[in-house]
């Protein structure tokens, strides 16, 4: 059965693309919790992070390292919270949060999620890309 997210690294729904490689996409969470919130997604749809390839494994991290580097720069905060999922949606993807400060409770910011604009998705994944070197 497939994801939401393989409709979307097929083009079948429309996403908001800032990397795409081929292991992997990233791109906006439409329903973010803090700004800039990106998803870096398996192309192959998994459900769990640990029966993935060593090679998937590692490309998956190294992408977020990377992309969360860009958004700390794209939106002037001091670190990215990274978060590994496949429970909602049963498809391995790591959800990068770029954080506003480091005292509020990730868990908290979490529970926050509205659905984001359009506009504003393409935006913010224009900056991100403009600080992203991989």
């Amino acid at each position: 059965m497939s994801t939401i997210f393989s409709k979307i690294i097929a083009r079948e729904i429309p996403g908001h693309f800032v990397y795409e490689d081929d292991f992997c996409v990233v791109i906006m969470d439409k329903y973010p919790a803090v700004l800039g919130q990106s998803m870096v997604i398996l192309k192959r749809e998994v459900d769990y992070l640990f029966t993935l390839e060593d090679e998937e494994y590692g490309r998956l991290l190294i992408v977020a390292k990377h992309v969360a580097l860009a958004s700390d720069k794209a939106f002037g905060v001091s670190r990215s919270c990274l978060v590994v999922e496949g429970f909602e949606v049963p498809h391995v993807h790591i959800k990068i949060y770029p954080t506003p400060d480091t005292v509020t409770n990730l868990g908290n910011v979490m529970c926050e999620r509205v659905e984001a604009r359009d506009d504003n998705l393409a935006e913010q994944a224009d900056m991100i890309k403009a600080e992203l070197h991989i």
